[in-house]
């Protein structure tokens, strides 16, 4: 066999080799991210725009959660909710009012205000961030904080000489730019319905 046939035959079984690995490779990234299911899409996103404001309370109720990481950091999470509602609705506000604690009969409000953003997973709205152990380090007062690296602000209203430990969730308003905003408030109170979203400090 000559030197020629035989380098002919090795780029021949290279070609070969490398035209097979490449079909693999892209058969699984067209089915991987490509010809995703439609459905498995459609089926997380919500259209708040046909919902009346009970519908959406009851649709909300079962999304929204407080996630604790064992890192001690906490989350607002929109379990499901779909990115593409911040095409039209830029940025949400998350209201809470404290429970147990009472200035002058009036209870304590936290406002979160949040850019509206796409998860990792863009089927899924980003969760929020809420650094506890940076906001108890400030001292109780009437005041608004931002945090480096967040895309979210806190607003206090109402706050007493401790701050309150537990949270309960009031409303989430979603803001839009042409002033259709829709809010969709909540129980503060556990009942046969549902029981609130708490935040624990």
């Amino acid at each position: 066999m000559s030197e020629q046939t035989s380098k002919f035959k090795a780029v021949f079984f290279f070609v070969l080799t490398f035209s097979f690995g490449y079909s693999l490779f892209y058969g699984y990234i067209e089915d991987r991210f490509i010809n995703r299911d439609p459905a498995a899409i459609d089926s997380r996103i919500i259209q708040i725009n046909n919902l009346d404001p009970s519908q959406l309370k009851e649709e909300l109720s079962s999304k929204i959660q407080v996630q604790s990481l064992e890192s001690g950091q906490k989350f607002l999470r929109f379990r499901n909710l779909s990115s593409h509602i911040c095409k039209q609705y830029k940025e949400v506000q998350i209201q809470f009012l404290a429970d147990g604690v009472s200035v002058a009969g009036i209870p304590p409000e936290m406002t979160i205000v949040a850019d509206c953003l796409p998860a990792q997973d863009p089927a899924e709205m980003a969760s929020i961030e809420i650094p506890v152990e940076k906001i108890v380090k400030q001292k109780p007062g009437n005041f608004e904080l931002k945090f480096d690296g967040l895309h979210s602000r806190f607003i206090f209203k109402g706050a007493a000489d401790e701050w309150p430990t537990t949270w309960i969730l009031k409303a989430v308003v979603f803001k839009s730019q042409n002033g259709s905003d829709k809010v969709i408030a909540f129980d503060t109170k556990v009942s046969a319905q549902q029981e609130p979203v708490v935040l624990e400090f």
